[in-house]
């Protein structure tokens, strides 16, 4: 999956929002409980919330044993408690670039690439409870009347809808792959080089008539994103640390600015991974957290569902199951039982695994941005966490 920002564009703003330390050399015969840091996270052992220490034992030793491998963390909750939480050193990055600074742990924030859309899609979940957007079947074009011209040009892309944004199925015509993203020609560069970003993506061709075609293209996110921001009057900034991250207590992150009010929603948020795992559990909790209701359960249960299966469209998605409003769907087994789970994913194994039927969340970083997976979050997931469960 494919990085949202690029070294070509060093002089883009980040916006910071301002909050322990695991041991890298933690011994393998002994599991450490979380670190009570009084983020919001309850903590417990790994044996209280029904896991056998030993399948994490055989998960550390072959990560040591396994040079190079690339993972950064691997967060664990279940019955709304951390339980599980490890790090590891590894090459940062930021901006497209590894900045040369070696880490990560427990108040590291870590680049999400594309796990990015699923907080852009619960953003508009929260725009919606709270009556600033009717329905998902509105029109796009019903909210960029200054853009027509673009329509009186293209009358097909009159019938673009919310919906059709959160499937990634507009029909817009998007490359941000074929090309370096040193290359002008390249979608992405062009979306942060243009006088008028919006009106960029907008113009772009159909391939297909809206709601025919799955093609994943970050120029859908991006479009909901500024979607959310126009109808809130709010940057999505600002509008994510009122409604979102501020009642998670979530104090650090980092978005990207592309230009004026336009932010980069399709990729590139930083937070920790201790925050990701919060925005897991808040889905697990059907939108609750600590007693308030900061999502509708209804749009935590439509928006995770499958709207759509991406392997009937091509086969670059073989590892999932099923598309929903910006989240994954799969499902994992583990002796002949079978673990539905919805997931956030992001370029380089940035994940967010939530596992109702387990009451699990799961969290991934990692830095296979520009190499191989050595070890998969996939089998993390299938051949230790899941069979550790008693």
């Amino acid at each position: 999956m494919k990085l949202l920002i690029f070294a070509l564009l060093t002089s883009f703003l980040i916006i910071t929002c301002d909050s322990a330390n695991i041991d890298e050399n933690e011994p393998v015969t002994q599991i450490l409980m979380p670190e009570l840091t009084g983020d919001g996270w309850e903590v417990a052992s790994l044996n209280s919330a029904g896991l056998n220490e030993t399948k994490f034992k055989e998960l550390i030793n072959r990560l040591n044993t396994t040079s190079n491998h690339r993972i950064h963390s691997i967060l664990v909750a279940r019955h709304g408690k951390l339980v599980f939480e490890k790090y590891y050193p590894g090459a940062k990055f930021n901006l497209g670039q590894f900045t040369g600074e070696y880490g990560y742990s427990i108040n590291d924030l870590h680049v999400l690439c594309s796990a990015t859309k699923s907080i852009t899609s619960a953003l508009l979940g929260i725009a919606m409870d709270l009556g600033y957007i009717q329905s998902v079947d509105q029109k796009v074009f019903d909210f960029f009347p200054e853009y027509s011209s673009i329509l009186s040009e293209s009358p097909s892309k009159g019938n673009m809808t919310i919906k059709h944004l959160l499937t990634m199925t507009s029909g817009l015509t998007y490359d941000d792959e074929s090309l370096p993203y040193t290359d002008s020609r390249n979608d992405m560069t062009r979306f942060f080089v243009s006088s008028d970003p919006i009106g960029f993506l907008l113009s772009k061709p159909l391939f297909a008539e809206p709601g025919t075609v799955f093609d994943y293209d970050n120029c859908n996110t991006n479009i909901l994103g500024r979607i959310i921001s126009k109808a809130v009057n709010k940057r999505i900034d600002q509008f994510a640390a009122e409604f979102l991250f501020g009642k998670l207590g979530i104090r650090q992150c980092e978005w990207q600015i592309v230009r004026g009010d336009v932010i980069l929603c399709s990729g590139d948020l930083h937070l920790r991974p201790r925050d990701m795992a919060k925005f897991g559990q808040l889905f697990l909790n059907n939108g609750i957290w600590e007693g308030e209701d900061v999502i509708s359960s209804g749009w935590c249960g439509i928006s995770t569902s499958a709207s759509l299966n991406p392997n009937n469209y091509n086969n670059e998605f073989t590892w999932a199951g099923g598309y929903g409003y910006q989240w994954w769907q799969k499902t994992f087994y583990s002796g002949s039982k079978s673990y539905p789970s919805y997931f956030a994913a992001g370029w380089g194994g940035q994940h967010i695994f939530i596992i109702p039927s387990l009451n699990m969340i799961i969290v991934t970083t990692a830095g296979n941005w520009y190499d191989p997976e050595i070890i998969s979050p996939f089998t993390i997931v299938s051949d230790y966490i899941i069979p550790s469960v008693k």
